[in-house]
């Protein structure tokens, strides 16, 4: 499980930390440039060292660094307890004067406060004895060999590569599935290439679905992969009325709600068998339609807050209907007060106001 997040000089992210430790669900509000997408792509870059990324340059840019002030270097760091063992990860960029790209200034990875990887600038340092250099141009932690899966190293690689980060964008989605693949993109266009390599892994995932899809959609019966071509498959659903009349639509003809169900649906399920798997869904009550959205939501924290694997979501949203569905005790507020000054983020619980309700107060701006 995620306990905290540090993050500094990462665009308008100063001093910014974000503690999650026991809480299986959270809330993030704030208003439009408040940096709510900024802390989304911080914890992206985590995601995509996990999933094999090295190149600097293809996680961290100089319009990165806060303010223009590139003299300082970012700051990233995690804390997250993987398998009863509490793993910290801190890697500061730096782009000094004259340099056409970001280099890493320092990189360690201590597992229960024991130092497993040690790097300054391209001296690396693994355990006590291996020492190696690295180009300061590549991140080290993607380029470790390990003996086997259960190493410590690969541990966390395997946990940051399975964060998800999701802003799904349903009219984007592929028609069809080319591949499997084992992680979604932040837009969710590889939705159905995710969910084929979920269900060849774990198919009693199928029932799990099915059920979610039922409880939204009365006349939803089942749904299947067919081939179109060489590897390419395309997912149908199944509907069927009182009278037992069916129709059958292609996943391309459902609605943009309804695409974001499945999503869900499967995001869910997943979850359940997965280890420890954090999520981030930036608005997640998009697409979805008022009389849903309140079962839409509860449903998404009760699967996580129910999850017997550890697993964790934190949701951003605009939606008083959202906000509804959590307490003053797991909602943040991110704040700024211009485009010169840096983001903040501080728990609502304790938070003076005079409107009536909490959601009166942050609509009125009391909160700020």
């Amino acid at each position: 499980m995620l306990n905290k997040l540090y993050i500094h000089q990462y665009r308008c992210l100063q001093n910014f930390e974000f503690n999650l430790k026991d809480q299986h669900s959270a809330l993030i509000l704030g208003r439009n440039g408040a940096g709510k997408s900024s802390f989304f792509d911080a914890v992206e870059v985590f995601q995509k060292i996990g999933r094999g990324v090295t190149q600097l340059k293809d996680l961290i840019t100089e319009s990165d660094f806060a303010f223009g002030e590139t003299h300082k270097a970012i700051h990233l760091e995690i804390n997250a307890t993987i398998a009863k063992q509490i793993y910290e990860y801190v890697l500061e960029i730096e782009l000094p004067e004259n340099f056409s790209q970001p280099r890493i200034k320092k990189e360690s990875l201590k597992v229960n406060g024991k130092t497993n990887v040690f790097r300054e600038g391209g001296k690396v340092q693994l355990g006590k004895n291996a020492e190696f250099t690295l180009d300061w141009h590549h991140v080290g932690l993607p380029l470790i060999s390990t003996r086997n899966d259960d190493a410590p190293i690969a541990r966390f690689r395997e946990w940051l590569a399975k964060i998800v980060v999701l802003a799904p964008v349903p009219s984007c989605f592929n028609k069809a599935s080319k591949q499997e693949t084992p992680y979604l993109e932040r837009r969710a266009a590889n939705t159905l290439d995710w969910v084929r390599h979920q269900l060849a892994v774990y198919p009693a995932l199928y029932m799990k679905i099915v059920d979610f899809m039922a409880l939204r959609m009365p006349d939803f019966a089942s749904f299947k992969f067919e081939s179109t071509g060489k590897n390419e498959k395309e997912l149908v659903f199944k509907f069927r009325d009182e009278v037992a009349n069916s129709l059958e639509l292609n996943f391309d003809q459902l609605s943009d709600g309804e695409k974001i169900y499945f999503l869900t649906a499967t995001v869910l399920a997943a979850i359940t068998n997965e280890e420890s798997v954090l999520c981030l869904w930036d608005e997640p009550d998009n697409y979805v339609s008022l009389p849903e959205l309140s079962h839409f939501i509860v449903a998404c924290r009760k699967a996580f807050e129910n999850s017997l694997v550890e697993s964790q979501m934190v949701m951003s949203s605009h939606n008083p209907r959202t906000i509804n569905e959590y307490s003053e005790h797991n909602t943040y507020l991110v704040t700024r007060q211009s485009h010169l000054a840096p983001s903040r983020l501080e728990p609502v619980a304790g938070k003076q106001y005079l409107s009536a309700t909490f959601i009166d107060a942050y609509e009125n701006g009391e909160l700020d």
